[in-house]
């Protein structure tokens, strides 16, 4: 069995995430404040191997993901070192991304990964969203799928969205952009529970408390047999999009706070 104290310490310098691990609990904190909790490559990369830690040791059950603040939970990646920066090593990072990105961590982890959002949630967030097993949410929270306002086109949210909320809302918000409160969303599908802002916290230990009244061996076969009906992930036209001249545009305007100028379809 893994230590958890020596395997968790490795992790605590990573700015804007820290790890705990208390009575079975591997706690997971997004704490990037002055950034609206924007996610790095570094954090991408601690929330991967975080799942990874929790899969191996035996002494962890429960996963949970929180964010701090009042405000956001995670908007999504931070676009703000501009289109250019991430051009300039464009053929390594896609070599990488499957191997880099988290979230298919959070369903091959056989650990229940409970997650409570307490602010506006889109992007990367949203993923963590529809990847977890059981979502708490703000009556403050907010949940937008923004991809396309920035020209990109992300393989995980459109084989995922519908199975939560159905085929014609996941069009609405894929397509339009249009953001969904807290109590639209529980209505819809995509969260199991809405509590009072101020009542987040509690409500997620009482969350926690009722999972661990079920037995494990169940819980994780459970899971598995949950997960293995869910539809594949693709990357290639995420791959081929992050290519494209419209992902360039996206992030440069997004970099100048400026709205982005698509060329029409076929404009070459």
């Amino acid at each position: 069995m893994l230590c958890v104290l020596d395997a968790t310490a490795q992790w605590r310098d990573i700015d804007g995430l820290h790890f705990s691990v208390t009575e079975g609990v591997l706690a997971l904190v997004i704490d990037r404040p002055e950034k609206a909790n924007a996610l790095t490559p570094e954090m991408y990369e601690g929330l991967r191997r975080a799942l990874l830690l929790a899969e191996l040791d035996d002494a962890v059950d429960l996963v949970s993901i929180t964010a701090t603040g009042d405000r956001y939970f995670v908007p999504g990646g931070d676009l703000s070192v501009g289109a250019e920066q991430w051009g300039a090593d464009l053929v390594g990072k896609l070599a990488a991304a499957e191997g880099a990105f988290p979230y298919q961590g959070f369903e091959r982890c056989s650990k229940v990964i409970v997650t409570a959002v307490n602010g506006m949630c889109q992007a990367a967030g949203l993923i963590i969203v529809l990847m977890s097993d059981l979502v708490l949410a703000s009556d403050r929270a907010s949940f937008r799928v923004p991809e396309l306002l920035r020209g990109l086109v992300d393989p995980f949210v459109p084989p995922r969205l519908p199975m939560h909320i159905g085929l014609a809302k996941a069009r609405w918000m894929i397509f339009t952009g249009e953001e969904l409160d807290a109590h639209d969303a529980e209505r819809a599908g995509l969260v199991g529970k809405v509590v009072p802002h101020d009542e987040l916290g509690s409500a997620l230990d009482e969350t926690i408390r009722l999972v661990r009244r079920t037995a494990p061996g169940a819980r994780t076969r459970a899971k598995r047999m949950i997960n293995t009906e869910l539809a594949r992930i693709h990357l290639d036209d995420f791959l081929a999009a992050m290519r494209s001249p419209e992902a360039v545009e996206g992030m440069r305007s997004f970099a100048e706070k400026r709205p982005p100028s698509w060329r029409p379809v076929g404009d070459t």
